[in-house]
């Protein structure tokens, strides 16, 4: 039987489930094919772990890139150069054609493609694709017609088929068998499911649209509940969401919670949601709480009403206020984030926005000042780089130019060590918003720490900030 070599060499830490794996090594062996994962996020030697797993003849080798950077200001991490040198060191040790793909790589397919050099990979979603392309060649045929297709020769991208958008409805249900959920569990703190894919909404700044199409498809909701219901059974019992937003749209995130709470669910596991503000109410955060929501991070962006614009964003100040209400009426902790620094920004506009959070008294705020540009993206097309794979692959972020150069400064003095905020302070523990290479992080997950990242610095705090309840 031809195997296939899927590899994961995300290094950041905490890990994340690399959840795109499991998907792909399920429909690879549901396909007749042999596959294996060489997990190097948990390889002491990552060199010495690829040089093992070569000793085998492959019919592919496949890796993900998740993270191209870590998408953090303040550090600005290039990850795919490290990815980068083991993927050279793939390519050196075997005569199988390695194949990258996966969420980050799919913002920069051209550029990543080039940087890295592989011979081929797959944009868009890769179950079907990547099973296309290793039938094509365990048969010996040309796999020119896979979607989602480039093929790199001599520097030259030579094929750019567009992908494919999977029937998530009509896929059989998710085993989660290739991963080792459990231990992402026990040294991540939270494992990874979709309740669909794509984004249709315009934020101004948002790579989603760009890697994940701007068309929704849903799983449905018995679909979502056997799949965690699979994890629980391995021992896993605390999830995040991977959808863009949970509650677009509002009635598919509904529907999910009731299959959840009817199955009785929320006695046995806690998850954590990413959300919009629009149209979260006291209805959704009930659902949300029966169902077992632990959490929701809520993209807030601003208060403003012209940065909102700015970014793209249709939620008003209200809706954050009536987010924040719902779920204080149910006893979901709760994170705003903020992406400060876009155009337009004054340190009038910041300092509104700070006091307003103040006032609204979330869990917790996120709180990021400048924006990374990505292509495809409008605000990359408002600054003329919007189809600059290239030159935005290494990261690349906004500043409003007139807030000055110490504007870093003027924030951390409008929050005031106010521990709600999360904010690069360049330390470690809870104010350290880096949720990579974060050791002060990793720690309380060897200790026994579970859930969302927000939501395990929050109760890493010495104490409750005013008007919140104690950690639980």
């Amino acid at each position: 039987m031809p195997s296939v070599l899927l590899v994961n060499p995300n290094l950041m830490r905490p890990p994340v489930t690399p959840v795109a794996l499991d998907h792909i090594g399920q429909h690879l062996r549901d396909g007749g094919l042999g596959v294996e994962l060489l997990d190097l996020a948990f390889a002491p030697s990552p060199e010495a772990a690829i040089d093992e797993a070569l000793r085998r003849d492959w019919l592919l080798v496949a890796v993900t890139v998740r993270n191209v950077d870590d998408s953090f200001a303040a550090s600005r991490d290039f990850c795919l150069a490290r990815t980068r040198t083991l993927i050279g060191r793939l390519r050196a040790g075997t005569g199988a054609p390695v194949v990258l793909g996966g969420v980050g790589f799919s913002i920069f397919p051209h550029a990543a493609l080039a940087f890295c050099g592989a011979p081929y990979a797959i944009r868009g979603e890769g179950e079907e694709p990547l099973l296309r392309l290793a039938r094509c060649l365990a048969e010996g045929r040309p796999p020119d017609d896979v979607p989602g297709l480039l093929a790199l020769r001599d520097g030259h991208i030579v094929r750019d088929n567009p992908p494919l958008r999977h029937d998530l409805a009509a896929m059989p249900p998710w085993r989660r068998d290739v991963v080792d959920n459990p231990r992402y569990l026990a040294e991540g703190g939270q494992v990874g499911f979709e309740t669909k894919r794509g984004c249709p909404r315009a934020c101004a700044y948002c790579a989603d649209p760009v890697a994940k199409g701007t068309r929704l498809v849903v799983r449905t909701p018995v679909q979502v509940a056997d799949e965690l219901e699979a994890l629980l059974r391995q021992g896993v019992d605390v999830f995040h969401t991977c959808d863009a937003e949970f509650n677009v749209p509002r009635d598919h995130a509904l529907a999910v919670c009731d299959e959840l709470a009817r199955r009785r669910l929320a006695a046995r596991i806690r998850w954590y949601a990413y959300a919009v503000p629009d149209g979260f109410d006291d209805e959704l955060a009930a659902a949300m709480a029966r169902a077992g929501c632990a959490g929701v991070d809520f993209t807030a962006d601003h208060t403003d009403p012209q940065m909102l614009a700015a970014l793209g964003r249709s939620h008003t100040e209200a809706d954050l206020c009536r987010a924040a209400a719902a779920c204080r009426a149910h006893a979901i902790p709760f994170m705003f984030d903020l992406l400060l620094g876009g155009p337009g920004e004054t340190r009038d506009s910041l300092r509104r926005c700070i006091e307003a959070l103040k006032q609204m008294n979330p869990s917790r705020v996120g709180t990021s000042l400048g924006i990374r540009l990505y292509p495809g993206t409008p605000l990359a097309q408002r600054l003329g780089r919007g189809d600059a794979e290239e030159g935005l692959l290494r990261p690349a972020y906004y500043i409003e130019p007139s807030l000055g150069p110490d504007v870093h400064d003027y924030v951390r003095a409008l929050i005031g060590g106010d521990e709600r905020f999360l904010f690069p302070s360049g330390g470690e523990g809870a104010a350290n918003y880096n949720y990579n290479d974060n050791s002060a992080l990793c720690e309380a997950i060897r200790r026994g720490a579970r859930g969302a990242f927000w939501d395990i610095l929050r109760r890493m705090s010495p104490a409750p900030a005013a008007g919140e309840r104690p950690p639980q």
